[in-house]
This record gives C-alpha cells, structure tokens and sequence, in this order.
C-alpha cells in the first residue's frame, strides 16, 4: 500500500558525526585523501554539488548500513557529517542522490518503518549546515523485504519539486515531493500486465517533468529491453505510456543490469548500455519533447567492429561497462571496457572510447573507437583487469577515471583526457595504493572533477576522494599568485600604487617591479591590472 505524504524525521536521525579524516586533497596518488574510514564496511558512494564550490557525499555506514550525507569543501576538507537515518539492515541496494540550486540535499533510500516493522522506501533532505530539513515515506510495502524497494533515484526537476523512483517488486514507483514540506503530491505506479518493469534512471525533463527509464521483459530467457516515458508534473504520462518507449527494438541487456543515463540539457536524455549478444555497448537519444529516438531504432554503436587483433591473433572483441558524458561541445563521449575472448588462456584488457555528434554519428573510428588504454595481456603482477569507473569533465573538455588491476584486489587510479579529435591528452594516477576500487562517482569542480569511490584491501571498505584538475594534475590546484601585490601584505591598496607609480615608464631592471603584463614598461595597461586586483589577494 502506499504511504500517507506525512513527514516522519526519526528521533535517531539526528546530527551526528561519522570519523571522516579532515585533510585536503591529496597531491600524491600513493595516499588519497581517505573521506571515511571506520571500522565497519563504508559503501557506496554519491555525489551532489553543494554551494560554494563544495561537494555533497553520501554513504552506508555502521553495522545497520546507515545513511549519510556529508558536506566537504572545494578544498577536502570535511566540513560536516549527518546520519540520516539508523537503518538496522543487513544488505544494501542502489539508491539515489540529488541536490538543488538553494543549497539543499536529497537522498532516496529503502529502509524499514520504525513502527510497523514494513518495507519503505523514503525520500529525505538536509540543509545546506548538515541539518535534517524532513524525511518521507515515499512508499510503504506489505512485507519486510526491503530489498524489493531497491535501486533508488531521485532528481531535482525544473520547478524544483524532487522526485524518488524505486523498484517494488518487478515494477516501479515514482513519486513528486514538495521539496519544502516533504510531503507526497503524486505517485504513479508504473506496472504492464504480462511484463515486468524495473527502475533503471530518471533525470529532470521541461516543465518540471521527468523522464524514468526501466528495464522491461516478460520472462528470465526474453530479451530486456529499455524503455522510457516522460511523466509530466501534474503526474500523467505526457508521451509513450505507461509502458513507455522502447530504446531499441531487439539486443538482451545483461540480467541484473539496470543502466542510468544522462540529461542532454534540453528535456531529453542520452541512454548508455551494453547488449550481451553479442558484448557491446550501445547509446540512445530520447527527445524530451516527442519521445523520438533519434539515434535510430537501436542506438548506436561505440564501434562496429566483433573483432580485433591481439598481438597478431585476431578474436572476438567484447565491449561493456559504458560511462557516458556531455561536453561543453554538446557532444557525447562514451568510455567502456574492451576485452578479448581468451586467447589459450589469455585475455587482453584495455579501455576504449568513442564521440557521437548530436546527430549519433561516431566521430572516431566508427569500426574501432579509439584506445584510451591499449590493449594489454593478462599477466600475474601486469594486468589483472581494467574497469572503467566514470566519465567526467575537466574544464571545457572531457575525460575519463578507470582501474588498471594488477591483481584481484591491487588497482591503480588512472585519470585520462581526451582531445576533440581522439587522441588522449593525458594520463594521471590519482589512487596508485594497494586496493580494490569501485563504485566510483563523479562532479565537477572549478578546475575539473571530484572523484569518489569505495576501497578496500581484504578488510571492511572505505571511502576516498581526489581532484582531478583538467591539466592533469591531482589535488588541489596551485593559490593563485596576487600579481599586484607589490609589497606582499596580502592586499592591493595605495601602498602598491606608490610603488607602481615609482616606477613608472620604461623599465630598467630585471624584474621589473610593476610590470605586470611583462611588456617591458610600466604604464597604463598595468595600471588598469592592479585596480582590477584592488582590495584582499585571493586565498
């Protein structure tokens, strides 16, 4: 049954803090900056933006797999941490993550009612200073298996309602919350008679509607297919039933696999996933406005080619795991997982990409993709595996995080930047420590992106964090250098414009103090410099 819009905050829900290191992040890749490191398992890791340049990151902690949403600076620094709810569960599904444009977080999870004992599934918000603003039964179920309220999603519409989506069973609920109150406006219960329909994403349409994805089949040997449908604000389908769209017309999507997607920052949305029949990764356009797959009937695909040549043998070759991103050039940039059959035992690991225009035609090498990682034979020691984590933005350009295995449970942190036409810009280890990586997330920053993912080598899992700044270095980038300073007190004031003036004209010495676009001479233009820098030095 579904649950009343009355907003419970649970008494144990209160401010609280987890033992999160405090340091800044770190330069170097041996010891990244550790966010969460308790005793017990510290999983899967998201990430919002929070004001200031800040992040917002949420966890499981404690034995119960308790809920957390912290507040880290630009910088890394912790600056607060909430447990929003005392789970007392013994597993962990997906669930969802968002933020809006007033500072606020929200987190959607599946949990169990304090009182009744009865699967829910919730939908909380904290403020921007850690402070619980309210918490929501979004769905009530039948029976105590939380876990059949799993893979959560929640996203901020354009109207700034908030919205929670969430497997019940073998379909899916989605529900529109008064982002002040809490409390529950509409729930459409998305269910096909003779076919199932699991959550897979959402992300935020026009009109403050949304667009939910799922993954349909009618039976465990029948293709799974995804499907998608604009649900308007008012709770109605606008376009594609309740069943929704189908994002391709045939190819099995992988069981157990429920693949997100992207906004394309006019009302529709960009669908990545890989098909098992073969092993390739595909890509969709949904128009936000008509429902329209422009990519065609099936997507398209990030390279046409089933075979290649591993150190001069040809084989199958296998693509998976896609992670997708916009780019300030409106075009979208796919990284996946490469791989070879075996080869007598052997097989050969590497990390591919490829670029669609916004007309879904492939801008490197439609038969191959481009190599980010080549690819590379599995050795004892070498290359155990390679796994895309996320893909992310740097700047004005585009890139992305993977593991490089040693071992099973030795991994190295790579960050990669592509340039427009293929070629990779660079390549920069953020985590070269010894252990497993995964569930990475990622958000941009001033300078590029925060990473995040949960680690561990053997013990419970932890969480880390590193910036990845779009030149390719890692941590914190350089404080900038008050170049009108002249006297470095920290401030420009009429002190460095006695000293500006002194030297006026022509300059005579090396350096030349005062000037500061090094023309040579002291003049106007770097006049014009120090009163644009007037006041405090930047910190």
């Amino acid at each position: 049954m579904r649950s009343s819009p009355t907003s419970i905050v649970f008494a144990s829900a209160l401010l609280a803090l987890a033992p999160l290191a405090s340091a800044q992040y770190s330069s170097d890749p041996a010891t990244p900056d550790a966010l969460v490191t308790t005793a017990n398992d510290d999983v899967q890791t998201k990430m919002a933006t929070a004001p200031n340049g800040d992040q917002y990151i949420s966890y499981f902690s404690d034995t119960g797999y308790d809920v957390y949403v912290s507040r880290v600076s630009s910088t890394g620094t912790l600056l607060w941490s909430t447990r929003v709810e005392d789970r007392n569960i013994s597993s962990t599904t997906d669930y969802g993550m968002a933020s809006d444009s007033l500072g606020n977080a929200y987190v959607c999870y599946n949990s169990l009612d304090p009182v009744s004992g009865l699967a829910q599934f919730r939908l909380s918000s904290v403020d921007s200073s850690g402070a619980i603003r309210w918490s929501t039964p979004v769905y009530t179920g039948t029976d105590t298996n939380y876990a059949n309220l799993g893979n959560g999603r929640c996203v901020v519409a354009s109207d700034g309602f908030v919205w929670a989506a969430h497997g019940v069973g073998f379909d899916s609920s989605v529900t529109r919350v008064n982002p002040t109150t809490g409390a529950v406006v509409s729930t459409i219960y998305v269910s096909e008679v003779g076919a199932k329909q699991m959550t897979a994403g959402m992300q935020p349409s026009t009109d403050g509607a949304v667009l939910l994805s799922t993954v349909r089949y009618t039976t465990n040997f029948s293709n799974k297919i995804l499907r998608v449908r604009k649900i308007s604000a008012d709770g109605t389908i606008a376009w594609g039933t309740v069943a929704g769209f189908a994002v391709a017309s045939q190819f099995n999507i992988q069981t157990g696999n429920f693949p997100d997607f992207i906004s394309d920052g006019a009302g529709g949305g960009y669908l990545p996933w890989y098909t098992t029949n073969p092993l390739n990764c595909r890509l969709q356009h949904v128009d936000g406005s008509t429902g329209a797959m422009t990519f065609g009937v099936d997507g398209v695909l990030v390279a046409t080619s089933t075979t290649a040549s591993f150190g001069g043998t040809t084989a199958t070759v296998n693509r998976t795991n896609p992670v997708i991103v916009l780019g300030a050039d409106n075009r979208v940039y796919a990284y996946y997982k490469a791989a070879s059959a075996s080869i007598a035992g052997i097989v050969w690991y590497g990390i591919g990409a490829q670029c669609f225009d916004s007309a879904g035609v492939a801008q490197w090498d439609a038969a191959n993709g481009v190599m980010v990682e080549d690819y590379s034979p599995s050795s004892a020691g070498v290359v155990y595996d390679r796994t895309p984590g996320a893909a992310m933005k740097l700047g004005t350009g585009v890139g992305v995080a993977y593991v490089n295995y040693a071992s099973a449970m030795v991994g190295n942190g790579i960050a990669a930047r592509m340039n427009t036409d293929g070629t990779v810009a660079w390549k920069s280890s953020f985590a070269s420590d010894a252990t497993q990586k995964y569930r990475f997330s990622a958000s941009p920053c001033a300078t590029g992106s925060i990473l995040a993912w949960q680690a561990n080598a053997g013990g419970p899992s932890d969480i880390f964090a590193a910036r990845i700044n779009s030149d390719g270095t890692v941590g914190n980038p350089a404080a900038p250098v008050c170049i009108a300073d002249l006297n470095n007190d920290g401030v420009v004031n009429g002190a460095d414009l006695g000293i500006e003036l002194a030297a006026w004209g022509i300059c005579s010495g090396t350096p030349c103090i005062g000037d500061l676009n090094n023309d040579g001479v002291v003049n106007g233009a770097d006049l014009g410099i120090m009163l644009a820098a007037w006041g405090n030095c930047p910190v």
